[in-house]
């Protein structure tokens, strides 16, 4: 099976990648700047060229879909829906926190991928392997680096982007339960999400591309500044305060 794997969650990098079963065939990584979609677009079309193939080749379509920039995000999976429509395949959305964690080798300690969400806050899940398969064990939260310190009782692998701004912080609170850079597989985060993929379709073949979803953890800017100018009007019923619009 060949996936087509597509990451454009965070704006200094983005990634494409082609797996045939688990094996890469090729893999493209960008970071000289947003992962605008003619960009993303030219190199889903070298990946494919120098695989000696073209879109009908492809048996399913993967891309991180959150969280992460919101408009990397957009692009990432506006343009995985676009190619998987014209191909009529399967699509899988892959948490993008997942796809980072999934990209160190197994080992006995647990992984904190942390993704930097700005405003002074970090994207972060916690994860473990046990039996060699990547479990999850917390849901995407977003806030302050240092709501993460009081919850680490034990050694923690940090990996993401979040270790740029943040990982001075985490090392000098956490002290030797930090561990940074842990032993990762030498794969792009597009390839990591395609592979993860890969067992999904194995398990389901059919993705219906409505549930295709972008997980943002967090409210976009429009959101919240609508809510600013249309606030909504309160209302008291039966003691209970409510909101109605």
């Amino acid at each position: 099976m060949k996936i087509l794997g597509i990451d454009s969650s965070t704006p200094q990098s983005a990634s494409v990648a082609l797996l045939e079963n688990q094996r890469i065939l090729e893999q493209i990584n960008d970071r000289t700047g947003p992962p605008y979609s003619a960009g993303i677009l030219s190199m889903v079309d070298r990946a494919l060229s120098a695989a000696g193939m073209d879109l009908s080749g492809v048996d399913g379509f993967a891309a991180t879909a959150g969280p992460g920039s919101f408009t990397g995000l957009r692009v990432g999976v506006g343009l995985l829906k676009g190619l998987a429509l014209a191909a009529g395949r399967p699509v899988a959305g892959i948490d993008t926190l997942e796809a980072l964690a999934a990209l160190t080798e197994p080992a006995d300690y647990r992984i904190c991928a942390i993704l930097d969400a700005k405003k002074k806050e970090v994207y972060t899940a916690f994860f473990k392997y046990e039996n060699g398969t990547l479990a999850r064990l917390s849901p995407n939260r977003v806030g302050p680096p240092e709501d993460l310190i009081d919850g680490i009782t034990g050694p923690t692998a940090f990996i993401g982007s979040g270790l740029q701004t943040y990982g001075g912080l985490l090392e000098k609170k956490l002290g030797p339960l930090f561990m940074a850079h842990p032993k990762a597989k030498d794969m792009s985060l597009a390839a990591s999400a395609a592979l993860l993929a890969y067992s999904r379709f194995r398990e389901k073949k059919g993705h219906d591309l409505g549930s295709l979803k972008i997980d943002y953890v967090r409210r976009s800017e429009a959101e919240i500044n609508s809510e600013k100018t249309n606030p909504k009007e309160e209302e008291v019923i039966n003691g209970n305060r409510s909101f109605i619009a």
